[in-house]
This record gives C-alpha cells, structure tokens and sequence, in this order.
C-alpha cells in the first residue's frame, strides 16, 4: 500500500502522490494543512488522484 497526501478540512477532493504539488498547496485562505495517509483509505473518503502530480 503506497501513501498519499490529502489537505486537512473540508476542502479536498483530491489525493496526491506528489508532495509538493501546488494543487496540495495551493489556496492559503483555505489551507489547513496535509496529512499523510494510505491511498486505499483516500479511496474510501471519496478522494480521487490528482492529475496534475508528478509520477
């Protein structure tokens, strides 16, 4: 099972593999921070893979 990154709070939708990514990043008035987690559990919440990380 690989890791993945997700912002904390309401506003994701997305999980991504790419640390760094802006998309993760991006948005400061809404940004709450990141967490790491399994990608089958970003799966389960409904998050899909972000298309902008690199692989």
């Amino acid at each position: 099972m690989s890791a993945v990154y997700v912002r904390i709070g309401e506003y994701r939708s997305k999980y991504h593999s790419d640390v760094d990514c802006p998309s993760l990043n991006g948005k400061q008035d809404t940004y709450m921070g990141q967490e790491s987690m399994a990608e089958e559990k970003a799966k389960e919440q409904g998050l899909a893979a972000c298309q902008h990380c690199k692989r």
